[in-house]
């Protein structure tokens, strides 16, 4: 066995032998520190949007759904490729990782390059006839999304690149990059959004090109650490692209595409209810919204470890690991963010007037939060099965869970609510609240039955 080898055994022994809590906080650490990095981004980016002008900080939350539309294709592509590559390595069968690292690495560039072409067309006609962005939004929201089109790329090439390292079960590296385009974010806000020194004042333009430049640093150290760290599966393109590499990547990844594509067009139809409203509610969701990136920022980064333990223990049909792995960190991680919710919950009020001193806008998102935060841990068990489906490749059941909850609740319930019986945002919020309830209970059931614990290659 080369040297390479053997470096790609050290992981496989570690994340299938080792004690299951030592090994989920082993690859969770950096990937937790990562995703709170990224919620500081995120309320940075927003504090400063806020200084720049009243309800501005709803820009990059409004343009996100229409982002994820095109999203969608990368992560379907990466949850197949998690699945099919963790359960390769589990069974140590590497070379059949590699060649399936080059045929997604190549598919990702394509696909990046030509999605992005379209976003630039398509973009401003989905937010203006399907999100129905506030008028007083508008020329912001279209700024931003001229500029983050660029980002589509950059993100299926990271995507690719992130997705092998976390396979292999070292997610230190990806995080590092990850912090540092984080940083880099924090540091170029101020000086594009707001304008220092001779640095003209951008705006949201400027927020969504901070945001461009730090993710294209990331992908710059990502090809530079996976060239020297695992040299045998090769940086490089390829022409062979295998009919069963096309057909695993599609039966496992096209439940994924489904679900998230629908559930980013449910995203924008849902904030077409919210900004029926007004700027109000849009704002208000908004900041409800940030909130519970604070309390799941533990939970998500530990979603692509519980994917890979789940993935690797079936390739090396070590089945009663990857249940376990499954029941125990649901447990553990609903526990976390129950903890979390009721501190967010204890101190919503100063938070949220960090965002903003509007009265209206403080006493709607008040409502929003007393109403959503208490459902947070029902959407942990929810977000850990969407990492069981893809650890497993067995996503079909957490995409039929995943439209009930979006098309069900927080689309047809909540439009029911708000607008046909007439109880406004409150309708709204209830409904959105409901959607989290019953996706958590319904994945329950599901991790329990257990039928996912089966191989897909």
């Amino acid at each position: 066995m080369p040297n390479e080898d053997v470096s790609l055994e050290k992981y496989r022994s570690t994340v299938i032998y080792s004690s299951l809590y030592s090994t989920l906080f082993r690859l969770a650490a950096p990937l937790i520190l990562l995703e709170l990095v990224n919620v500081s981004y995120s309320i940075v980016d927003a504090y400063w949007l806020s200084i720049w002008g009243g309800t501005s900080f709803a820009v990059p939350r409004l343009i996100r759904p229409t982002y994820m539309l095109f999203e969608a294709v990368f992560i379907a592509l990466g949850a197949a490729n998690l699945a099919i590559m963790s359960q390769y390595i589990g069974g140590r069968r590497f070379e059949e990782a590699s060649k399936t690292f080059h045929q997604f690495l190549t598919i990702s560039i394509l696909l990046g390059s030509s999605l992005t072409i379209v976003y630039l067309v398509a973009n401003d006609y989905m937010l203006k006839y399907v999100v129905r962005v506030p008028l007083e939004l508008v020329d912001e929201a279209f700024g931003y999304s001229s500029v983050i089109a660029f980002d589509i790329l950059l993100s299926g090439v990271s995507t690719s690149l992130t997705t092998a390292f976390n396979a292999i079960g070292e997610t230190k590296i990806p995080a590092a990059a990850g912090i540092a385009s984080a940083l880099l974010n924090f540091f170029l806000d101020p000086l594009l959004i707001v304008g220092i020194w001779r640095i003209p004042a951008l705006g949201s333009v400027g927020a969504a090109l901070a945001t461009v430049i730090s993710r294209a640093l990331k992908l710059v150290v990502l090809v530079a650490l996976f060239s020297r760290r695992f040299s045998s599966i090769e940086l490089k393109l390829t022409k062979n692209i295998e009919r069963r590499w096309v057909h695993t990547t599609v039966k496992a990844g096209g439940p994924m595409f489904i679900r998230h594509s629908l559930n980013s067009f449910g995203i924008m139809v849902q904030y077409s209810i919210v900004n029926s409203f007004g700027v109000i509610a849009t704002a208000s969701y908004t900041i409800g919204f940030l909130f519970m990136d604070i309390a799941e920022a533990f939970v998500r980064g530990s979603t692509t470890p519980i994917a890979v333990i789940v993935g690797q223990n079936i390739g090396a049909n070590n089945f009663s690991r990857a249940r376990s792995a499954a029941t125990r960190s649901s447990i553990l991680l609903g526990g976390v963010t129950a903890l979390v919710s009721i501190i967010l919950l204890l101190f919503r009020e100063n938070l949220v007037k960090v965002f903003t001193s509007d009265p209206s806008i403080i006493f709607e998102s008040m409502k929003f939060l007393e109403i959503f935060l208490p459902t947070l841990p029902f959407l942990t068990i929810f977000f850990i099965g969407l990492a069981i489906g893809r650890g497993s490749g067995h996503t079909l059941a957490p995409t039929a869970i995943t439209l009930v909850r979006m098309w069900g609740f927080r689309i047809i319930c909540a439009y029911a609510t708000s607008l046909v019986l007439g109880m406004g945002t409150s309708g709204l919020w209830l409904s959105i609240s409901l959607g989290n309830i019953v996706g958590g209970i319904a994945t329950t059931i599901w991790i329990n039955i257990g039928r996912w614990c089966k191989p897909v290659i």
